[in-house]
């Protein structure tokens, strides 16, 4: 029986393969962080909203080739000749680049910007913000309740899931957990409280109040800084707890031009993509 299986089981696979490569827009090659043992919703997002603008599948690059990057924390992974939209640096390499020249659209903010500049003297346009926030344009399916069902939920920083139990915390939401399903939770809920910087994007960008909540020093504060500078949000507060969050609240709205931002999308890379048309004078 194994053997009458096994040539109908790579028949399907074949077929599944086809169909996939059938349905991929060429294009340059999106490359965005990946995880050895898990998928941090944040960094899948990359390829989630990459897809749903160019309207296919989409090829994922290997490190040295010619590559397109988008949402993270990631221009140390750039090389010579890469292009850049909403990619932002983080501060815990500060050294060790291996590029001479890129492609830059748009970075997640001036801190970014900055860098690229001062250190590389490279151009970097003065475009700011994460990709992140123009899902909401581009997922129609993901839809707020108009009653939450929580007061708030926390998003923690994917390596200080082990502070949250669920059985201390019901509410907690890993950011490790399946992306959509980490939008759905986020969205049902009338604050956000996140060490995850995607748990913040998502949340302001589908109107929610959020705040930083930081409980290590794992990360720097440079990327945080970059995304609310890049959203002109000058004096961004931090908590430390749960309860501080809960005290301050939300930050103010974000305020980005995402029209320019996604206007300084490299489209000419997908010539043979069915680009959307987002209709940034819906109030979300």
């Amino acid at each position: 029986m194994k053997h009458f299986l096994l040539p109908i089981f790579l028949l399907i696979s074949q077929i599944n393969l086809q169909a996939l490569q059938a349905n991929t827009v060429a294009g340059l090659p999106l490359y965005y962080y990946q995880e050895k043992h898990f998928t941090n919703f944040g960094d899948f997002l990359s390829k989630k909203l990459m897809e749903r603008i160019v309207g296919g599948n989409i090829r994922i690059a290997k490190i040295n080739e010619r590559k397109f990057l988008c949402i993270g924390s990631i221009l140390i992974l750039a090389r010579t000749h890469d292009v850049l939209w909403g990619t932002g640096m983080n501060a815990k390499r500060m050294d060790n680049y291996h590029f001479t020249d890129l492609d830059i659209r748009a970075v997640r903010g001036p801190l970014t910007r900055n860098f690229i500049m001062s250190r590389f003297g490279i151009d970097c346009p003065e475009v700011y913000g994460d990709p992140g926030l123009l899902v909401p344009y581009f997922f129609p399916e993901f839809k707020k309740p108009q009653n939450p069902a929580n007061e708030y939920v926390i998003v923690p920083h994917y390596k200080d899931n082990d502070l949250f139990p669920k059985e201390e915390y019901p509410n907690v939401v890993y950011p490790t957990e399946r992306w959509d399903i980490v939008i759905k939770k986020i969205l049902n809920s009338k604050f956000v409280i996140s060490g995850s910087l995607h748990g913040l994007i998502i949340a302001e960008a589908f109107g929610i109040p959020a705040r930083y909540l930081r409980v290590s020093e794992y990360e720097p504060l440079f990327k945080y800084q970059d995304y609310y500078l890049g959203t002109n949000r000058l004096d961004f507060k931090y908590a430390t707890s749960v309860d501080e969050a809960l005290e301050l609240g939300g930050e103010p709205p974000f305020e980005c031009d995402l029209e320019k931002l996604y206007e300084a999308f490299p489209f000419e890379f997908w010539p043979n993509a069915n680009f959307k048309i987002p209709d940034f004078t819906k109030k979300i």
